[in-house]
């Protein structure tokens, strides 16, 4: 069997497992957070394709690993690897942590609760009785939808090019969850982005998901999108007096939630967020 993840100088291994994933910002995160509260472990991003992803798991179970996080395309195969799967992940069919619960694999996905953690952080409120609209139909739109359903959000309405999918992501949030149109955004509290658009390296950067002139002063405007930390999005619903958030609070906040599943320690969260904001200012 091949050794993805074993590091030859003692430390407990940890690492992101993706393809491609070389771009991760998890090393960065996850390494200050370990020096910060001298943790012996290690972290680092390892490329793997899905025929190996079986391999990987494996090798999770023997006592130098002390956890796994997922990203693309691999969440939905982990799922299906793992011995055991939260309510979070079961519903999701995608698991993006796996920790070790004796010789039991369990399978988690920290993205919903790690998006209305920021939110409740960076804008003293959360979503309880508000209305959203989640742009998008993939992973992390569902992630999302699942997440303000369960924090009491009033309306959830998912708006995608896909309709089935849209519907799809939309039931995740319950009775408050329905499919809907772009042309909905005026009526809304909350406003989330979970497209791509205007992500750095996309083509798109110029882009906005919705029309500026959709958006109104008041408003929580977010975008997943942490690359660049102010999108294009983001900069005209400032401008028209939205409050914003960018994917920064979202990746740190769902990236503690795994370390304290890992190490059992409250995760550093400022060291965490300095840490992906010098190497994204770089």
């Amino acid at each position: 069997m091949a050794k993805f993840l074993i590091p030859s100088d003692g430390r407990t291994a940890a690492a992101v497992i993706g393809d491609p994933v070389m771009h991760s910002l998890s090393p960065t995160i996850y390494n200050a957070a370990f020096v910060y509260d001298q943790v012996n472990w290690s972290y680092s991003a390892v490329n793997v394709t899905t025929e190996q992803v079986s391999d990987v798991l494996q090798e999770i179970r023997q006592p130098g690993v002390g956890g796994l996080s997922v990203t693309m395309p691999h969440k939905e195969t982990v799922a299906n690897l793992v011995d055991e799967t939260t309510p979070h992940a079961e519903r999701l069919g995608a698991v993006n942590c796996v920790s070790k619960n004796g010789g039991t694999l369990v399978g988690h996905n920290t993205d919903g609760k790690g998006f209305i953690k920021a939110i409740e952080a960076e804008t003293n409120e959360g979503a309880k009785g508000k209305s959203c609209l989640v742009i998008g139909a993939g992973g992390a739109a569902k992630a999302v939808a699942l997440a303000l359903g369960e924090a009491g959000a009033s309306e959830v309405i998912v708006s995608s090019r896909n309709a089935s999918k849209s519907k799809k992501a939309a039931s995740l949030a319950g009775k408050v969850g329905r499919s809907g149109s772009l042309l909905e955004a005026e009526k809304v509290d909350v406003i989330i982005n979970a497209t791509p658009i205007g992500m750095r390296g996309t083509g798109n950067e110029k882009l906005l998901p919705l029309p500026a002139e959709a958006m109104h002063k008041g408003q929580i405007v977010v975008d997943l999108i942490y690359h660049p930390l102010q999108t294009e999005f983001l900069k005209s619903a400032s401008r028209i007096g939205a409050r914003t958030m960018n994917g920064i609070g979202m990746l740190i906040h769902q990236a503690a939630l795994q370390y304290t599943l890992w190490t059992n320690k409250e995760a550093p969260l400022d060291v965490m967020q300095a840490a992906v904001i010098q190497q994204i200012s770089k």
